[in-house]
């Protein structure tokens, strides 16, 4: 009976682990600046200069700056539904 005890909490602390680590982070970091990409039509990985991952509210987000084509283009994506929290685009002057 002990060893069955033992084994039913390993299993319920293994499965909540996991479903802890899952929720932390939804999507991966190369998901979320595809996701970015794919808002900027024309723009590739080589146009992203800036990307971060940061926590805020205790939320893991993934933030960053595309330039492309004369304008900057900041994000914020929130890390575990893959939702945009922050998108802004300013033309560059030069």
């Amino acid at each position: 009976m002990k060893k069955i005890s033992k084994s039913l909490i390993l299993a319920v602390v293994a499965v909540l682990g996991s479903t802890l680590v899952s929720s932390v982070e939804a999507i991966s970091s190369d998901e979320a600046v595809q996701k970015a990409l794919a808002r900027v039509q024309g723009a590739t990985i080589a146009n992203v200069t800036e990307f971060n991952r940061d926590y805020e509210h205790g939320r893991l987000k993934y933030e960053g700056e595309i330039h492309y084509n004369g304008y900057e283009y900041d994000f914020e994506i929130d890390a575990d539904t893959g939702t945009f929290t922050k998108w802004e685009v300013e033309q560059e002057i030069y």
